[in-house]
């Protein structure tokens, strides 16, 4: 029985493993945030940027959010 329970906790153990990376895994457009951010702040270092407004715009840009 002491090797069954630890067969089945090593299965359970990898299970909780894989669907962490799944549910971690960035998505699509969180990489674009990541990408378009780092482009703005580049673009402009000398400037005192709020980093939600750099997330919300580069969020905005990539979504195709044509307003203000």
């Amino acid at each position: 029985m002491g090797k069954t329970l630890v067969l089945a906790l090593a299965i359970l153990l990898g299970a909780v493993v894989v669907a962490g990376a799944v549910v971690l895994r960035p998505t699509g457009f969180g990489q674009c945030v990541g990408v378009v951010s780092a482009e703005i702040e580049r673009d402009n270092p000398t400037a005192t940027l709020d980093p939600r407004d750099v997330e919300v715009q580069a969020a905005k840009v990539c979504s195709g959010y044509e307003g203000n």
